[in-house]
C-alpha cells in the first residue's frame, strides 16, 4: 500500500470512529484498526485514538458484559463477541504509555475491572449444560485478557493514582476471588498480587518526594483495597477455601514489601490501619499453626514460610499494632485474639533458632577461599541455609522495641500497652533470649573462622544486618550476654568502619543503644566519655560494683566499636588521613 493509500485508510477508519458516526460504523472502524494500524506504530495509533469516541469503548465493555453474563447474543451486533473486541482494541493503546494515560483508554478502568471479576464460579460439569460451560471458559478467558490489560495500564502512574482514588473499582474483582474455586481463582490473585505492589511502590516514591508526599486521599485508599484482601485472607478457614489462604499470603507479601516505617507511619496518619493488621496477623497465625498439627506434610512448610514472610512484613511496619491485644481480626479465636502477636513472636525465635543451627553445621569459607573465589560462591549453600534468620530476627527486633515502650505507656489506661499481660511479656524476653544467645554463638563462630572481611557483609547484608539489630537490641537490655558478645563487637566496628553510607550508617544505629546502655550500667556519662574518645584521653571513671555492670566498659573493643558508632577516626586512620594528604 503507497504512503496516501495508507493515510486515506487512516482517515477512514478515524471518520468512522469519531462521535458522529453510528455504533455500526465504528464497530467497523474498530475492526479495522488492527488490518491497516501496526501494533508498534506509535504514532498512527495516536491519531486513531485522538479521533476515537472514547463513550463506545465503554458501552461494548458494558453491553458485552450484560451479554456474557446472561447468556445471551445481542441481535444488534453480529460477528466476533464485542467484549472480545472491546478488550482488544484496549490492549493495542495499552500497550505504549504515552497512550496508555489518555482519558478514552484510562476512563476505561473501572469496565475492565469488571470485566476481570466477570468469570462465573466454576461450574461442575455434572451440573451444567455444554453451552454454560462453553460460555463460562470464555468469559474466563476474556477475563484474563483484561487482566493484562489492566496491568499494562497500571505500569503508569496516572493509572495508579485512578485505581487509589476510585478503590472500590476493584472490590468486584476481590470478591469474585472468594467465590471461584481455586484453578480459577489463581489468575485473578497474580493480578492483584501485581496491583497491589504498584500501588505500594507508587506510595512509597511519593512519600520519598517529600514536598509530593501521596494525598490522604491515595493512602486511604491503599488502606481500603488491601484491607478487603486482608479481610478475605482472614476469614478463609474452610477446607474449600484453604487453597485460596494460601494464594493470598503472596498478595499480601507483595503489598507490604515496598513499604518502609516512614511509610507505614504516614499510612496510618491517614487511616486506621488496626482491622488490616489483624485480619493479616489471624491469617498468619492459623497457617503457621497449620505446620504445628500436620508437620508431616510439605506443602504446609511451604505455606508457613511464606506466612513467615508476610508476618515480617507487617512486624516490621506497624509492630505496635501486632502485637497488641487489643487488635483482633475477623478470623480470630478468643485465643488469637490474646496471644497472636506472641505466637507469631515464639516461631519466629524458634526458626531464627533452626537457621543458626543450619548455617553452623556447615562451615565458612576461610580467607583463602575468600580471596580465591568470593564468598557468594564458596558459602552460597550456607547462607541459603540460614535465609529465615533475617526474618525471624526482624521480627524479635521489632517486638524488643516495642517492649521496651511498654512500661512508659502500662499506667496510661487510654493507651494499648496498658492491656498488655505483664506475665507474659517477660515470658518472650525469655524466647528471644534464646535466640539472641543462639545469633552470639553464630558470629563468634564466624569470626573466629572467617573474621570481619567484609565480603561476608557484602555477600549476605540482610543476615548480618538483622542479626547486628536483634543483637543490639538485647545487648541494650541485659548485660548477662555481654562477656560472651565482647569478641564480636572488633568484628562490627569494622563492618561500620569499612562498609558504604547505607549499612554502616544502619549497623551504627543498631549498636548505638547498646554502647550507651553499657555507659549507663556502669555510670559512665556518655557525653564526657565521647569528649575523651575524641581527644583520645580515656581518663572516664566507672563503677562496677554492682553485678549488672557491663564488662565491656573499659575494654579496647568496646572502645573501637564506640568510636565506629560515634564516627570518631581511630589513630590508625588519623595517621592513614595524614599520610593520605602529604602525597
Amino acid at each position: 500500500m503507497t504512503s496516501d493509500g495508507r493515510s486515506q485508510q487512516l482517515e477512514k477508519c478515524a471518520r468512522l470512529l469519531s462521535s458522529k458516526s453510528t455504533d455500526d460504523e465504528k464497530l467497523a472502524g474498530l475492526l479495522l484498526v488492527p488490518r491497516i494500524v501496526d501494533a508498534q506504530d506509535v504514532e498512527s495509533l495516536d491519531y486513531i485514538l485522538s479521533a476515537m469516541d472514547g463513550r463506545f469503548i465503554e458501552r461494548l465493555l458494558r453491553t458485552g458484559m450484560k451479554q456474557a453474563t446472561e447468556q445471551t447474543n445481542s441481535p444488534a451486533i453480529a460477528g466476533p463477541p464485542m467484549l472480545d473486541i472491546a478488550v482488544s482494541v484496549v490492549d493495542v493503546f495499552a500497550s505504549h504509555g504515552a497512550l496508555a494515560q489518555r482519558p478514552q483508554i484510562i476512563d476505561r478502568m473501572a469496565s475492565l475491572c469488571s470485566v476481570v471479576s466477570l468469570a462465573l464460579p466454576h461450574i461442575d460439569s455434572s451440573d451444567s449444560n455444554s453451552s454454560d460451560s462453553n460460555s463460562s471458559v470464555s468469559s474466563s478467558s476474556v477475563s484474563s485478557d483484561a487482566a493484562q490489560v489492566l496491568c499494562k495500564l497500571l505500569a503508569t502512574d496516572q493509572a495508579v493514582k485512578r485505581l487509589l482514588a476510585q478503590p472500590g473499582m476493584l472490590a468486584g474483582v476481590i470478591q469474585s476471588v472468594g467465590r471461584r474455586s481455586p484453578p480459577n481463582s489463581l489468575e485473578i490473585t497474580q493480578f492483584l498480587d501485581y496491583a497491589l505492589s504498584r500501588c505500594s511502590q507508587w506510595l512509597h516514591l511519593q512519600q520519598k518526594q517529600k514536598q509530593h508526599g501521596p494525598s490522604t486521599q491515595s493512602t486511604v485508599g491503599w488502606v481500603e483495597l488491601v484491607s478487603s484482601v486482608a479481610c478475605l485472607f482472614a476469614q478463609a478457614q474452610t477446607e474449600r477455601e484453604l487453597k485460596l489462604k494460601f494464594n493470598l499470603v503472596p498478595v499480601l507479601a507483595s503489598a507490604l514489601a515496598p513499604l518502609d516505617s516512614t511509610d507505614a507511619v504516614a499510612i496510618g496518619d491517614s487511616a486506621s490501619c488496626a482491622p488490616m493488621v489483624a485480619d493479616i496477623r489471624s491469617g498468619c497465625v492459623w497457617i503457621m499453626t497449620v505446620r504445628q498439627r500436620a508437620p508431616e506434610s510439605e506443602s504446609n512448610g511451604d505455606y508457613f514460610d511464606q506466612a513467615l514472610v508476610l508476618a515480617s512484613h507487617v512486624v516490621r511496619l506497624w509492630p505496635h499494632l501486632v502485637f497488641s491485644p487489643a487488635t483482633s481480626g475477623a478470623g480470630d479465636t478468643e485465643a488469637q485474639k490474646a496471644s497472636g502477636g506472641s505466637l507469631i513472636l515464639r516461631l519466629a525465635c524458634v526458626e531464627g533458632q533452626t537457621a543458626i543451627d543450619s548455617m553452623m553445621i556447615r562451615a565458612p569459607p576461610d580467607q583463602s577461599s575468600i580471596q580465591l573465589s568470593g564468598v557468594v560462591a564458596t558459602d552460597a549453600e550456607r547462607l541459603r541455609l540460614g535465609w529465615k534468620l533475617p526474618l525471624c530476627a526482624e521480627i524479635a527486633a521489632s517486638w524488643l522495641e516495642w517492649a521496651d515502650e511498654w512500661p512508659d505507656t502500662q499506667d496510661d489506661p487510654a493507651a494499648e500497652a496498658s492491656s498488655v499481660d505483664e506475665a507474659a511479656v517477660y515470658s518472650m524476653m525469655g524466647d528471644v533470649k534464646k535466640l539472641a544467645e543462639s545469633a552470639v554463638v553464630f558470629l563468634r563462630d564466624w569470626n573466629e573462622r572467617v573474621g570481619g572481611h567484609q565480603a561476608m557483609l557484602a555477600a549476605s547484608p540482610a543476615l548480618v544486618a538483622s542479626t547486628i539489630r536483634l543483637l543490639g537490641r538485647w545487648l541494650a537490655t541485659d548485660t548477662k550476654l555481654h562477656t560472651q558478645a565482647l569478641p564480636v563487637l572488633a568484628m562490627c566496628a569494622g563492618w561500620i568502619v569499612q562498609s558504604d553510607n547505607k549499612y554502616g550508617q544502619a549497623l551504627s544505629d543498631y549498636m548505638l543503644p547498646s554502647v550507651s546502655f553499657a555507659l549507663e550500667t556502669c555510670e559512665v556519662d556518655e557525653a564526657q566519655y565521647v569528649d575523651d574518645l575524641k581527644t583520645h584521653r580515656l581518663r572516664h571513671k566507672t563503677k562496677k560494683t554492682h553485678d549488672f555492670a557491663s564488662p565491656w566498659v573499659g575494654t579496647i573493643e568496646f572502645d573501637d566499636l564506640a568510636r565506629a558508632v560515634y564516627g570518631i577516626p581511630s589513630d590508625e586512620e588519623m595517621l592513614r588521613q595524614r599520610q593520605t594528604h602529604k602525597q
